[in-house]
């Protein structure tokens, strides 16, 4: 999901007409989607994900929600608020801080302690732009963490392999998610080290609104498999942008 949002913010940049470079550039969207699917892990169920941002001279500040539309009845309704900032040191290396908040996980907004029951998670993200193929590395630093084969805190990692490309009208991206060594946060793996836990395949296609300057539809499908929890899941969402000029 970090990615597509990524991927998101550079097609709102060229919505706008002006490179990020030269202007501050706002922008909103909010996707309806029939599955919250993260790192081979199928969060939720039907769900409304917004997000706002800025972009300014290579920086990336955005905010991220999700509620599920349809809660399991009896069971608490958890709602996640994440804020991420990016920044492009190079055109092709991005490095970020991302906070991720989980009502359920714990008692309060920003609590960080115990790692187990923490609310907020902190993650450190590194990115490099192969041209032809990306490569991330995300690792917890601090808050809500997995545990390792010790019973102590894992600074769990998650590293992501994906490749854009397009094939006719659309824009796919490939994607293999790894868990680099074991942590007990990816709860649906049955593996106990290194091992591949999502498979994925994205599809989508942008219509403009001539009409409406700035504002865009995106449907998206993605099917993901996690080999690890012998799963698959699928995805049809429609993502409505908004990226006024400056």
């Amino acid at each position: 999901m970090k990615r597509q949002l990524i991927a998101a913010a550079v097609a709102v940049a060229s919505l706008a007409g002006v490179s990020a470079q030269e202007r501050l550039q706002a922008y909103i969207q909010t996707d309806l989607t029939s599955a919250y699917l993260w790192r081979g892990q199928k969060v939720a169920g039907t769900c409304i994900q917004p997000q706002a941002g800025l972009r300014w001279k290579g920086a990336h500040l955005y905010v991220w929600g999700n509620t599920e539309l349809t809660p399991p009845a009896g069971q608490p309704d958890p709602q996640e608020i994440d804020i991420f900032f990016d920044y492009n040191i190079t055109p092709a290396l991005m490095v970020g801080l991302h906070n991720v908040y989980v009502s359920t996980n714990g008692d309060s907004f920003l609590s960080y302690k115990p790692y187990t029951h923490a609310a907020n998670s902190l993650e450190l993200m590194a990115a490099y732009d192969f041209r032809y193929f990306n490569f991330e590395w995300n690792v917890d630093i601090a808050g809500a963490d997995g545990s390792n084969h010790s019973g102590n805190r894992s600074y769990s990692s998650y590293c992501v392999v994906s490749a854009p490309f397009t094939l006719g009208a659309f824009d796919l991206n490939a994607r293999v998610g790894i868990v680099p060594y074991y942590t007990s946060r990816y709860l649906e793996d049955r593996a106990s080290g290194f091992h591949v836990n999502m498979c994925a395949l994205r599809a989508s296609h942008t219509f403009l609104i001539a009409s409406a300057p700035g504002l865009a539809l995106q449907p998206y499908t993605q099917l993901m498999v996690n080999p690890s929890a012998r799963a698959a899941y699928f995805q049809v969402a429609l993502r409505l942008l908004f990226a006024p000029k400056s």
